[in-house]
C-alpha cells in the first residue's frame, strides 16, 4: 500500500471514530472544562469542612482534566480497548457522582448556587455510556 493511501485510510478511521463516539467527546471536553474551573477556583467548596480541603485541592481538578484527556485519547486511539473504556467510565462515574453530591450538599445546606443539575445530567450521560458500552461478550 502506498504511503498516501495509508494516510488517507488513517484519516477516514479517525473521522469515523469521532462520528461514532460523540458522547465520549462531549464528556471529555466537559470534564476538562470542569477540571480547569476547579483548579482556578481555590475556595470553591466550603462545606462540609472535612472535605473542603480535598475538594479544593488542585489535584481534584487536575484529575478531571486528566480523565477528560484520557476520554478524548480513547476516541482517537485506533486500537480502542474496551477494558480501558470501562475503566474510564467507572472512574468518571465516581468523580461526577462525588462532584454532584458535593455541589448538591452546598445548595441544600448553604443555599449557594452551584451547577449540580448540569453535573447530574453529565453523570447520567456517563451511566448511559457505561450501559451501552460493548463488553466484547455476546452473553452480556
Amino acid at each position: 500500500m502506498k504511503e498516501g493511501d495509508k494516510m488517507k485510510n488513517q484519516k477516514l478511521v479517525f473521522k469515523s471514530s469521532i462520528k461514532e463516539n460523540p458522547l465520549h467527546i462531549m464528556l471529555g471536553l466537559f470534564q476538562i472544562a470542569i477540571g480547569i474551573h476547579l483548579v482556578l477556583s481555590d475556595q470553591y467548596f466550603i462545606w462540609p469542612p472535612v472535605l473542603s480541603g480535598i475538594a479544593n485541592d488542585d489535584i481534584f481538578g487536575g484529575a478531571f482534566v486528566v480523565l477528560g484527556t484520557l476520554l478524548l485519547y480513547w476516541v482517537i486511539d485506533f486500537n480502542r480497548s474496551v477494558r480501558f473504556d470501562h475503566a474510564l467510565l467507572i472512574v468518571s462515574a465516581f468523580m461526577m457522582t462525588f462532584l454532584t453530591c458535593l455541589q448538591l450538599a452546598h445548595f441544600i445546606k448553604l443555599g449557594i448556587d452551584m451547577p449540580w443539575i448540569s453535573n447530574a445530567a453529565l453523570t447520567v450521560v456517563v451511566f448511559y455510556l457505561a450501559k451501552r458500552s460493548d463488553s466484547g461478550s455476546a452473553s452480556l
